[in-house]
């Protein structure tokens, strides 16, 4: 009897500890919401701060408001809190600031999330007008974009939600003309057999161009070297707010592949432009997308 109640207790202390850690993660949580919560709310209230003081021209106010902001945006950012509205106002802030690169970087990330927010793409064309560095990327066709809208109008979430409901009711189709012999279950399934494979397509390309990681020059000026430390030549100069394709990772420099013109300091006549436009760039001047 004893060695039962002793089993008993045992169990019993199992389960209790069990609950107080189930519900000490719980509020764990709850506090770590709030708290995101609250900085949330901080940071748009200086953000919108900021704004005012701008509009009433009150610039060493603004600054310090936007500064404010981004510190607090950024402790979000970092504790896992991502949104395309934070993006948003972050780069509406370093724009502000003074810091255009970054202003590319966040709107990027934004773009990735809101890809159908008119606003984002607006302000990057307008500041891409004044960077020192001309883009060789030309911009997709109109007739493109209307064609295939749903690539291009909807993020990776969306997508995907979209294809998993599109595939359900595939499967629904399928089963149910094993019991609805009716010719146009047939034709239904056809066409839900047709999306989904597009959709499939579409996602895994959405998904690839996601995985590749790019890149925004935040420096002044940047030279981009024939390799990995400052003791290799300069090859050309790049600029705050250059865009590139991050292609390799060492030692705190970074492989890339500029999307702008360039003029070469040393003769490279009779590379290819991939080779002519790569060299490697230190960690600290590139934003990361």
């Amino acid at each position: 009897g004893k060695t039962i109640m002793r089993q008993n207790n045992i169990l019993i202390i199992f389960i209790l500890s069990f609950l107080f850690l189930f519900e000490l993660g719980y509020l764990a949580d709850t506090f770590a919401r709030d708290n995101q919560a609250d900085t949330f709310f901080r940071a748009n209230k200086e953000y919108s701060a900021g704004q005012k003081a701008m509009a009433e021209r009150k610039k060493e106010d603004a600054v310090g408001k936007f500064e404010q902001a981004v510190s607090l945006y950024e402790q979000l950012i970092e504790s896992g809190f991502i949104n395309g509205q934070i993006y948003y106002n972050l780069g509406n802030a370093c724009y502000r600031l003074g810091t255009p690169g970054k202003a590319i970087m966040y709107y990027r990330r934004a773009e990735e999330l809101l890809p159908r927010d008119a606003d984002i793409k607006a302000n990057i064309n307008l500041l891409k007008r004044d960077f020192v560095d001309r883009e060789t990327v030309g911009q997709k066709p109109e007739i493109l974009k209307v064609a295939c809208f749903w690539y291009f109008y909807l993020n990776l979430s969306e997508i995907t939600a979209i294809t998993i409901y599109i595939y359900l009711a595939l499967i629904a189709s399928i089963l149910s003309i094993i019991f609805l012999r009716q010719q146009w279950i047939r034709k239904i399934i056809i066409i839900f057999a047709s999306c989904f494979l597009v959709l499939v397509i579409s996602l895994g390309l959405k998904a690839y161009n996601q995985s590749v990681e790019m890149g925004v020059v935040i420096a002044d000026e940047s030279n981009i070297r024939y390799g990995p430390g400052e003791e290799y030549e300069a090859r050309f100069k790049i600029h705050e707010g250059a865009e590139v394709r991050i292609e390799e990772k060492r030692d705190k420099w970074y492989k890339v592949y500029v999307f702008v013109d360039v003029e070469d300091v040393h003769d490279d006549e009779g590379k290819k432009e991939t080779e002519s436009k790569t060299g490697w760039i230190p960690e600290s001047e590139i934003g990361e997308i």
